[in-house]
């Protein structure tokens, strides 16, 4: 059954300037290895982690979910390239401090449908796709969204073959933090599971600037 996704409403409730401080920020807070909150029981509900790369405190092993549209691959096949490019990606020399004492299951590291997809019109480096604010995060630190090329050329743009945004924030000591990464990804970037597996190291933030342009 064919799946479209629907537009991104909070595009016109957070602005571009605002999420870019926000991704900014969370960036930053990740880099100093500490947990804003560290002061409270976090088995109650969700809190930032920043000494993890999974960054909730609510995540025991790194998820990722994938949209793929009408045109953009069948399913499956989208999985096992994921999963080769995961396991590229999990070489990175920051795997280990951010992720390794986390558990790793192939079967459930890839999980295909994400619980509220919203494709934005156009991407930039500030984009939401996602649910955006939430105080109860997914276990999906990666979103990951195929793009058939009619569709990748309009959101990306013609010349690019992913970029990485914000799927979900939380709300932390007054202030927003994005707690999972969107990756929008052309769907020919498939056909080479070692730049597919840069681009997670990026969304995964084991790379300096996750935001950054991908490709």
């Amino acid at each position: 059954m064919d799946r479209r996704f629907p537009p991104n409403r909070l595009l016109t409730v957070l602005t571009g300037a605002v999420v870019a401080a926000l991704v900014a920020g969370g960036i930053a807070v990740a880099a100093t290895g500490r947990d804003r909150d560290s002061g409270h029981d976090h088995a109650d509900h969700a809190h930032l982690d920043t000494a993890s790369g999974l960054l909730v405190t609510t995540r025991s092993d790194l998820r990722m979910c994938v949209e793929t549209g009408p045109r953009s691959g069948a399913p499956d096949s989208v999985r096992t390239v994921l999963l080769t490019a995961l396991d590229r990606a999990r070489q990175a020399p920051g795997w280990s401090g951010a992720y390794g004492r986390f558990g790793y299951d192939p079967a459930t590291a890839v999980h295909l449908g994400c619980p509220a997809p919203a494709l934005p019109e156009r991407y930039d480096r500030t984009v939401l796709a996602g649910p955006g604010l939430t105080d109860d995060p997914s276990a999906y630190r990666v979103w990951v969204y195929v793009l058939d090329d009619p569709t990748a050329d309009r959101v990306l743009g013609p010349d690019r073959p992913a970029g990485a945004g914000t799927a979900e924030l939380m709300r932390e000591a007054g202030n927003l933090f994005p707690v999972s990464t969107a990756l929008l990804v052309r769907q020919s970037r498939f056909a080479d599971p070692a730049a597919l597996a840069q681009d997670l190291r990026k969304a995964l933030g084991l790379e300096p600037r996750a935001s950054d342009q991908l490709g």
